[in-house]
């Protein structure tokens, strides 16, 4: 089965907008929540939401992103593009690899605090660790989300 080459981009571009949006709402309205109601009451608003149902929703949605950006890009560099065009493609190929990397960390980080007590000391450090590495996540998953957008204004 033949992709249409113009379709790629395309999916890319919105496979990360769900998947940068997801991120962001988290590093800037749910996590800094933590704050107000206290680290034990997030962890179990946590528990709740991003380590139940989310364990159906985030993976496929990042991984996702991810495969259909790298798949994008690679089809892309493989054709004659501009110079403009083939920089935005590199761009988005590592803002992936470090979306990537990000939740490589990222996810552990949260997953240990699915089972067992939330000590406020120990889960307020375990979600400041967590915080810091989303906000990177975020970083890398709006420059790939740029990146993949341009890559659409240039073709």
């Amino acid at each position: 089965m033949r992709t249409n080459k113009n379709l790629l981009p395309v999916a890319a571009v919105v496979a990360n907008a769900l998947a940068t949006g997801a991120t962001a709402d988290q590093a800037f309205k749910q996590l800094p929540a933590r704050r107000k109601i206290g680290s034990v009451a997030y962890a179990e608003y946590v528990r709740a939401a991003d380590l139940h149902n989310g364990l159906r929703w985030y993976p496929p949605l990042g991984l996702g992103a991810a495969a259909t950006t790298l798949v994008a890009a690679i089809s892309g560099l493989r054709r004659e593009q501009t110079r403009a065009t083939k920089t935005a493609l590199l761009v988005a190929v590592f803002g992936t690899l470090g979306h990537l990397a990000a939740t490589g960390r990222a996810a552990p980080t949260l997953l240990s605090l699915r089972h067992g007590d939330l000590d406020p000391t120990h889960t307020g450090a375990v979600l400041d660790r967590f915080a810091s590495i989303n906000a990177a996540r975020t970083v890398a998953m709006a420059v790939t989300l740029a990146a993949s957008a341009t890559v659409i204004g240039s073709g």
